[in-house]
């Protein structure tokens, strides 16, 4: 009888313990993401060269704002901006100085530099901003829909 009672008195404390709330869906997918790990994947595939890399980071209807210039979806990202970048492009870094999740969103913000060799001439240092806004798709994939380059550097004139 003794540890029937005893046993009762357990379930009823644990059962008499204050449950924390739900955490939201918002709170639930905002920890899975490591903004940092998406970044590096993309930078790795410029670094590398390696344009599949690069296109794979990127969404269907992705948009790149580079300076004055906007490309909008794949194939004009691709065409546009990736075919020639990788040719160019060199040793980028990337510097965080905000980033964020909320949902189905991640964000980054910051600076950056990188080297950029122009055809049969130098190696230029060009720094800049960068955003970088990742997006869950539905298969539940992590994909660049924004990506905001603006280089603060001024180039010499090499005609």
């Amino acid at each position: 009888m003794k540890t029937l009672l005893l046993l009762a008195t357990f379930v009823l404390l644990v059962s008499c313990k204050e449950q924390s709330p739900p955490q939201s869906k918002e709170e639930l997918t905002s920890v899975e993401v490591n903004i940092d790990s998406l970044n590096a994947v993309f930078l790795a595939g410029w670094n590398n060269k390696d344009s599949i890399a690069i296109m794979a980071t990127l969404a269907r209807d992705a948009i790149v704002m580079n300076d004055s210039l906007i490309h909008t979806g794949k194939e004009a990202i691709a065409k546009n901006w990736v075919s020639g970048g990788v040719k160019v492009l060199s040793n980028i870094v990337t510097k965080s100085s905000i980033q964020n999740t909320s949902g189905d969103l991640a964000y980054d913000g910051g600076t950056y530099s990188l080297d950029l060799t122009i055809p049969n001439g130098p190696t230029l240092k060009e720094r800049g901003n960068y955003s970088l806004v990742w997006t869950r798709q539905p298969d539940q994939q992590w994909l660049l829909t924004l990506v905001h380059i603006e280089d603060v550097t001024r180039l010499p004139d090499v005609r």
